[in-house]
Parts: structure tokens; C-alpha cells; sequence
């Protein structure tokens, strides 16, 4: 997106605070509807000149005709879609700092949620419950030298499997675990802004803000029992709703909603196996 009033467009249709946000930063925000329920996740690059938002691919359009919708006539905001210009690469690792002097961006210092530019290339560090990671962003037209180098500094490209199987134990939302849940409900209360003006579903956090109450929560479990997607009753007789799950040597991951004295307990039986149980909570 780029025009003057640009990052008031998009302002008023998320959930976080971005007008006095500064440059060369990406800020985590949600889409929702008037029942102040998650319809999207995005990431905004505020970059000098420009602004660039990431969504998820499955509600890509309707994400941007919220954004033409909420546009007034007499603002400056131009919109290009670039699905089919710049390409995404998730990194996982430890250790970035030789990655990152591999590609160039030498004696820069990785921040959470800081951007760094090197010609047409964006890199951005983001932290998550169970770890980092680390975002680069490149015309697609550079990906096949990019992916080169990378196979140079021993990084392997994951099969689906693999990287659901990481991207739970990292705790990296996905819309098929927080589509449809309030901000509270997914631990993303950090995503909300209350000191802005109104928004789709603007009212009904304000109200539960006030009231400070969470029934459900999403949570992680780990265990060593493969397990599916699905509705489910534990031994206690509560419900469980696991969106999201994988299992690799042994190991399984689920993300599930959960009631909040379950989560507590620490650990909880399911399908006849024993889990254990984290809340989840996003900066």
C-alpha cells in the first residue's frame, strides 16, 4: 500500500494501534468482524515510503476489500496486490547471525519485529511461546539464488509434514487454530489495542476488557500419542477442541481450545493418554 493516507486505512480496520508506530518495524495484527471475532492474522512492514501487508492466503481477498471498503473517496491510498512478486521464506534456527552475514546484512543486529533492508530484500526476526524465527522477504524472481545460498549454509527445505510439525512446537499461529475465536480466547490480547479509535469488532473487546473474564483458551499440548483433529471429551468430562496437531519421533504437538481451569491443572487426560498443557500467549 502507498499513499499518505495509507496507514490510516488500515488503522481502521485492525485491532492494533499502527498510526504512531515508527518506520523500518512490523507490527502483528487481527482482522475481525463485528461480533469481535478473528476473521485474519496479518503482519504490516511499515517501511519508509511504503507499506507492506502480509495476510493469510486462504482470506487474502476478502482481506483486501475490507481494506478498499473502509478506503474514503478523497484518500490517498493506492493498493497492489504483489501475491505473485515477492516470495516468503521462514527461517527456524538458534542461531541466525550466520545467515544473516551470509546474505549481506552484515553488523546488523536482529530485533524482534525490527526490519532490515538490503536492496530488495526484508529480513524480520519474530518471537513466538516456543521460539524464533525469521522472516525473508524477496522478489520471487531471486528466490532460486536465494534458496541456493541457503542450501550452501546447510538449511533444508521442509516437507508440509515437517514444518506443521515445527510450527507447532515454535507456537506460530495459524488461521485454521484462531479463525473464528476472540482475541482473548487465542492469547493475543497484546494484538489488541484499546486506546484507538473504532474498529470492526472495536466494542465488543472493549467490553471484555472490562469484564476481564476468559472461559477458553487456546493451549499447546505435548505428548507422545499421535493424535487427529477433532472434538473431544476429557476424563473430567470437559470439552476439548484441537484444531491443529503432528507427531515426529515420537513427539506430538496439538493446539487446542480448552476451558482455563484445565489448562492450569498443568496436564490433562485425553483420548486416554496423559498431556501436557501450556497456554498460549502472543506479544
Amino acid at each position: 500500500m502507498q499513499g499518505n493516507d495509507s496507514t490510516n486505512v488500515i488503522d481502521r480496520v485492525v485491532t492494533t494501534r499502527i498510526v504512531d508506530s515508527p518506520d523500518s518495524h512490523c507490527l502483528d495484527v487481527l482482522f475481525c468482524d463485528y461480533n469481535g471475532r478473528i476473521t485474519d492474522l496479518g503482519s504490516i512492514y511499515k517501511l519508509q515510503e511504503k507499506i507492506l501487508l502480509l495476510s493469510s492466503e486462504e482470506v487474502g481477498d476478502k482481506t483486501r476489500k475490507t481494506l478498499i471498503d473502509g478506503k474514503s473517496w478523497d484518500e490517498k491510498c493506492d493498493l497492489i496486490i504483489a501475491d505473485e512478486a515477492i516470495g516468503r521464506v521462514s527461517l527456524v534456527s538458534s542461531d541466525f547471525q550466520s545467515i544473516i552475514s551470509r546474505l549481506g546484512f552484515d553488523g546488523a543486529h536482529l530485533e524482534r519485529n525490527r526490519v532490515i533492508e538490503i536492496g530488495d530484500m526484508i529480513a524480520v526476526k519474530s518471537e513466538f511461546p516456543g521460539g524464533s524465527v525469521l522472516d525473508i522477504l524477496l522478489p520471487r524472481n531471486q528466490m532460486s539464488d536465494f534458496l541456493s545460498i541457503l542450501e550452501e549454509s546447510e538449511y533444508s527445505e521442509m516437507s508440509d509434514d515437517r514444518w506443521n510439525f515445527v510450527r507447532l512446537a515454535v507456537c506460530i499461529p495459524s488461521l485454521i487454530d484462531i479463525k473464528g475465536n476472540l482475541p482473548n480466547e487465542c492469547g493475543m490480547i497484546n494484538r489488541v489495542s484499546n486506546d484507538k479509535g473504532c474498529y470492526p469488532g472495536q466494542e465488543i473487546h472493549a467490553r471484555l476488557d472490562s469484564r476481564g473474564r476468559t472461559v477458553k483458551r487456546l493451549c499447546l499440548l505435548t505428548g507422545d500419542s499421535a493424535i487427529s483433529p477433532g472434538k473431544y471429551r476429557l476424563s473430567n468430562g470437559s470439552s476439548a477442541n484441537i484444531t491443529s496437531c503432528e507427531s515426529s519421533e515420537g513427539v506430538s504437538y496439538g493446539i487446542a481450545k480448552l476451558r482455563v481451569d484445565d489448562i492450569d491443572s498443568g496436564s490433562v487426560n485425553l483420548d486416554g493418554a496423559n498431556w501436557k498443557v501450556e497456554a498460549l500467549t502472543y506479544l
